[in-house]
């Protein structure tokens, strides 16, 4: 029987099996830690389409209140809020009340502020009515159940829209996957990042500000350069208003400024 032939390049195969695993491992990691946050992301995009129902809500039948309408989001965003632990974004799971109280205590977040980020954890913008819309002036109440209010006249579509408080809610997700947050906020950012990674063109300018370390006044960008990487979630809603808009107290937009901008 003839003796079995030795493998003459042991070495050369040793080394072409490293340097393919060199490939393939960091791929295969971002893969892995990619999906896990992109499944964060749908899981917070969806919390924030319920948590615009919620803040919306609490505006109609508080006379477009501001800051319950944010304190409604919080309250529905708040098994998503995390906060930063020294070593990566803490996220505590909400099982019971008492859990609820202890992360609502969290710094911040019963003011609606970060504490590491010159952003909100929830903002609320209001789409409309528009002043113009509403009519009235002086600090008037507006009767949201008065049918003079919202109907008759040529344009009855539009003018239904008065006492229909329609507002866009933005939820500034932290994202807490290391490495992957990195690369998928450099993505959607359009930053400096390796061509494979890219996504979309190359930026020539006008963005400038936005890049990682970028001297510009965006507060995701100051965010990204301390190793926080944000990402903004947004959804409207429209309900008809159950109390008065008190024009004195609430600041109604002039112009619609509700935009999808990042």
């Amino acid at each position: 029987m003839r003796a079995q032939r030795e493998n003459p390049h042991p070495r050369r195969e040793s080394g072409q099996a490293a340097v393919e695993s060199a490939i393939v491992l960091p791929l295969f990691v971002f893969l892995i830690l990619g999906i896990l946050q992109l499944g964060l992301m749908h899981q917070a995009r969806l919390l924030t389409k319920y948590a615009a129902y919620k803040a919306v809500r609490a505006g109609s039948l508080h006379s477009a209140n501001m800051e319950q309408m944010e304190r409604a989001a919080v309250a529905v965003l708040l098994p998503l809020i995390s906060k930063d632990s020294g070593g990566g974004e803490y996220i505590k799971t909400i099982n019971s009340a008492s859990d609820f109280a202890s992360k609502w205590n969290w710094p911040g977040v019963k003011t609606n502020k970060m504490p590491d980020a010159n952003l909100k954890f929830a903002k609320v913008t209001i789409c409309g009515p528009l002043k113009n819309e509403v009519g009235g002036g002086g600090g008037k109440e507006v009767d949201f159940d008065d049918p003079a209010n919202s109907t008759g006249g040529r344009d009855e579509w539009e003018k239904g829209q008065r006492t229909k408080l329609r507002i866009q809610l933005t939820f500034n997700y932290r994202m807490p996957i290391p490495f992957a947050n990195w690369v998928i906020h450099a993505a959607a950012r359009n930053k400096e990042v390796p061509e494979v990674l890219r996504l979309g063109k190359k930026n020539t300018g006008g963005l400038k500000s936005l890049d990682r370390g970028g001297t510009g006044s965006d507060p995701y960008a100051t965010a990204a350069s301390n190793g926080l990487y944000i990402l903004p979630i947004r959804s409207t809603y429209t309900m008809r208003m159950q109390s008065n808009f008190f024009l004195s107290k609430n600041a109604l937009p002039t112009s619609n400024q509700c935009l999808f901008a990042f």
